[in-house]
């Protein structure tokens, strides 16, 4: 991917679209309705094309005037302690999967090892991944 990624509209529109969070980093939505920028990823319902802005940093939104989304927190950019937090919860959260954790004790066990709630931890994963625990734990020994 080359630099400028923002400027290709309609791959940012379908990146957005399809949540992919391959592009997290590459450019940011701004919602010209709501004032709100945000990551591709996001998980809120993705706005219409013609709301949608696209800039390539999480401070050319803030100068252009837009506020950073409370759910995808496109401010806390790799390497910020928010995000490497966010990326070990899920990567300690994985590894806990790949135990068996969640065919144990449940997605409240695997909450309880991880030190946050059942809705944090399945808020994280659907976020970074796509899929909650359990269709995780599923996929993962081909239930």
């Amino acid at each position: 991917m080359q630099m400028g990624m923002h400027t290709d509209t309609e791959r940012c529109v379908r990146a957005v679209r399809s949540k992919d969070a391959r592009f997290d980093g590459w450019f940011f939505t701004a919602v010209l309705t709501t004032g709100i920028y945000c990551r591709p990823s996001c998980p809120v319902v993705p706005p219409k094309p013609e709301n949608m802005v696209f800039h390539p940093s999480a401070a050319a939104c803030q100068q252009a005037g837009f506020r950073a989304c409370k759910r995808c927190r496109p401010d806390t950019s790799p390497g910020s302690p928010e995000w490497n937090q966010r990326a070990d919860l899920v990567a300690r959260a994985m590894r806990l999967i790949a135990d068996g954790v969640v065919d144990r004790e449940g997605v409240p066990g695997l909450a309880a090892r991880l030190g946050y709630s059942t809705r944090q931890v399945e808020r994280q994963l659907f976020a970074e991944l796509g899929a909650g625990p359990l269709a995780l734990a599923r996929a993962q020994f081909g239930e």
